[in-house]
């Protein structure tokens, strides 16, 4: 018993303190760098299985019991933890190779832990951990009527492996909640049934333990540059809406005449300075007469009128192909008349921008 006991505990000693080691430094501190303290609680189990009295091993039963821990240590913002811990645990006894006892198996503990926190990028936070230390380890339990005893206190070696997660509830408080497997090794008690004293075993738990934790420090973030500032989005300025321009021209004639006036030169030409600035892709001109003269006449003298309005607007640099031309006689006057009769505002010609 005593050859397997040590096998297991030092085997998950060994276990977690190589899982610390390959871990390495953590690029995101868990617990805060800084101070912290603790307090936990929980279920403990005592398998220290023989008990020897005169080279003879008698088994030795107990109850499930409890267990107390506070700490104190210090995180150093890489994961890494040590911690001074005392604890207290305690278990009722049963019996003792078949005796029937009625007292306590109980230990006070001291512990130097290093402790190795897993960063998850979470709120949860797994982690090991290795300690050292001493346990004083006391049994209390006696059967009168089978004349058997058992009152004696030693100090023994002792070493634990821890293995658990913290849940961060703020950004200094964190329950936890961990396994511990703990050894005191070595320990000689006086037991007495009637033959004499001899020596005892090993004291070995297993623990579940559920804690809090709070951390002193700051948790550090990670440093920033300041954004540059950025400069507003330029905004394409809006086009430049179109210059407005007159859309309609009347240029008037003398009477059977299909030459230009100075004034009537002056209209075509702002007619086709304005069609330029806005880009006029069309232009019609459209000719027309008064009632003086039979229709046959009044067309062709309406074509001819047109023509000339025409020819000034291409002289002003307006595409030849860019103007439809139409010719309508005496048929569309602007002031209507009686057939026959003159009228100087029938005899002009129409210029539309489109």
């Amino acid at each position: 018993m005593r050859a397997n006991t040590w096998t297991l505990g030092l085997g998950i000693v060994v276990v977690a303190v190589l899982a610390m080691v390959a871990a390495g430094p953590s690029r995101a501190e868990q617990v805060p760098e800084g101070f912290y303290v603790g307090a936990g609680g929980g279920l403990n189990l005592n398998d220290s299985g023989d008990f020897d009295i005169q080279g003879v091993g008698r088994d030795l039963n107990t109850d499930l019991g409890f267990v107390g821990l506070v700490n104190f240590g210090y995180a150093f913002g890489n994961g890494l933890r040590a911690e001074i811990e005392g604890g207290y645990r305690q278990n009722g006894v049963d019996e003792w190779g078949g005796v029937g006892l009625d007292g306590d198996l109980s230990a006070w503990h001291t512990m130097l832990n290093a402790i190795y926190d897993f960063d998850t990028g979470t709120s949860l936070t797994p982690y090991v951990g290795a300690g050292l230390g001493a346990a004083i380890v006391s049994i209390d339990a006696e059967n009168n009527a089978a004349g058997v005893r058992m009152d004696d206190t030693d100090v023994g070696f002792a070493y634990q492996a821890i293995l658990g997660a913290a849940y961060d509830i703020t950004e200094n408080v964190a329950v936890t909640a961990d396994y511990r497997f703990f050894h005191a090794v070595d320990l000689d008690h006086e037991i007495s049934d009637g033959r004499g004293g001899g020596p005892g075993d090993d004291y070995l738990n297993h623990s579940l333990v559920i804690g809090v934790r709070y951390a002193f420090g700051k948790p550090s973030r990670p440093q920033t540059m300041p954004a540059a500032a950025t400069p507003p989005p330029q905004v394409a300025p809006a086009p430049a809406p179109a210059p407005s321009v007159p859309t309609s021209y009347l240029v008037f004639f003398d009477f059977d005449s299909a030459n230009l006036t100075p004034e009537a030169t002056s209209i075509v030409d702002t007619a086709a300075s304005n069609a330029l600035q806005v880009g006029r892709t069309r232009i019609e001109v459209t000719g027309h007469t008064d009632r003086a003269g039979s229709r046959q006449y009044n067309m062709v003298l309406s074509q001819r009128r047109a023509n000339a309005v025409m020819e000034r607007l291409v002289a002003q640099g307006i595409p030849r192909s860019e103007i439809a031309v139409f010719a309508r006689g005496e048929d569309e006057p602007l002031i209507p008349t009686g057939d026959g009769m003159r009228e100087a505002q029938n005899r002009r010609v129409e210029i539309i921008l489109l």
